[in-house]
């Protein structure tokens, strides 16, 4: 049902972090009943007081409710509690790819509105954070710093406070993935492809062409993503 895994610094979120994940694809249906504490320390070769500490972190997280003398259960629309994304989701190349899948149609979607929306100030700060990227080119730490904040003005620019709130939880997450295409693109061809995809959509935003914005911005993405694929040996998608 779990698998094995080398003894981490913390393990009560490493076994939380399997139970989330198995509830989350659908493994564990709302309302069913979790192994007892007992089976999960034999499962996981814990004490059981590691396997309370686990489930104490998934009921803060609102994924499971106990019941005194019974039990601990997924809790009745669980899914829909609570969106989160966790870096340590974005370790399997497979779960990277759907979080990338997600960004992609969030970020084209706000890099449309924000053709339509933006203000002349907000266009300022997306010109002036397009230049920091440009200019952190060649260095891959604050390359990857600049342009996690070129996707944020581009959120911001959408003035569509969900948008934006969305957008920061996600640039949270996916940073250590940012840091490692920057670093591996440093020097090579992509990252002055990476230059001339962020003109583009600051140029279809400067304009006002929604269509335009949104398939640039989509273009972007999906050519990182590809890129990121490749240097994971996924050749096939890559």
């Amino acid at each position: 049902m779990f698998t094995s895994f080398e003894r981490p610094d913390n393990l009560p979120d490493a076994i939380a972090q399997q139970i989330r994940l198995k509830i989350l694809a659908g493994d564990f249906e709302q309302g069913a009943k979790l192994p007892t504490e007992y089976e999960l320390s034999e499962i996981f070769k814990v004490s059981r007081n590691v396997v309370r500490e686990a489930i104490a972190r998934l009921k803060l997280n609102g994924l499971i409710e106990t019941r005194r003398g019974i039990g601990s259960f997924v809790s009745q629309n669980a899914l829909a509690r609570r969106f989160e994304v966790l870096a340590e989701d974005l370790l399997d190349l497979d779960q990277l790819k759907q979080i990338y899948q997600l960004r992609i149609e969030i970020e084209s979607g706000a890099a449309a509105l924000a053709a339509e929306h933006r203000t002349e100030a907000q266009l300022a700060a997306l010109e002036e954070a397009l230049a920091r990227s440009d200019v952190a080119g060649g260095d891959w730490e604050r390359g990857a710093e600049a342009a996690m904040k070129f996707h944020l003005a581009v959120a911001q620019c959408s003035n569509n406070f969900y948008f934006i709130q969305l957008m920061e939880h996600l640039s949270y997450v996916i940073h250590k993935a940012v840091r490692t295409l920057r670093y591996s693109s440093t020097g090579t061809e992509r990252i002055g492809r990476v230059e001339y995809e962020h003109h583009a959509v600051v140029d279809a935003i400067r304009q006002g062409d929604a269509e335009q914005a949104r398939q640039a911005m989509r273009m972007h993405l999906s050519n990182g993503m590809a890129r990121y694929s490749y240097m994971q040996g996924d050749t096939k998608n890559g």
